[in-house]
């Protein structure tokens, strides 16, 4: 297996892999997780002042971390048969076949199915808007992968002699 450093995700030889964001961009939004869910608490305190004080900010807190835990754990797994978005808030696991393209954006199009097209964004494939397109070039390289992994024909087996 090949790291790619600091600045993005692994690849393996034979089209499968995890790709991720930029260790930095992960670690801030991972971060600012905590920060913001301080802030809800101190919200919720200030307009239901009849809840006790602690519930809030436990609650928040709770909260925060998980989400801060799932923004730096965000990724893309590039799977044998299927593709896995995992993103802050949702895990999208989508087929192989039924993947159409990758968006410069960073989102997966795909087709559900009841083959209408659905869009799914990924944290792994397009730079946040606060990173003000810094490590572009890494986002760039996982799409690729990902557009990459897509074009790569599913094996198949063989016929069975009958």
């Amino acid at each position: 297996m090949v790291g790619t450093g600091g600045t993005g995700g692994t690849q393996e030889g034979d089209g499968r892999g995890t790709l991720r964001a930029p260790t930095v961009h992960r670690a801030v939004a991972s971060l600012a997780c905590p920060v913001l869910g301080y802030f809800v608490a101190r919200l919720l305190v200030r307009f239901l002042p009849a809840l006790p004080a602690a519930v809030p900010y436990a609650v928040c807190l709770a909260a925060a971390l998980l989400l801060g835990w799932r923004a730096w754990s965000a990724r893309v797994v590039l799977g044998e048969a299927d593709l896995r978005v995992h993103n802050t808030l949702a895990t999208t696991t989508i087929e192989r076949p039924a993947v159409r393209r990758v968006s410069s954006t960073g989102r997966v199009e795909w087709l559900r199915g009841d083959r209408r097209p659905v869009r799914v964004p990924s944290e792994a494939l397009s730079a946040p808007w606060w990173t003000f397109g810094a490590a572009g070039s890494a986002y760039a390289h996982n799409r690729e992968r990902v557009e990459s992994w897509t074009r790569r024909s599913t094996p198949r087996r063989s016929p069975e002699p009958g």
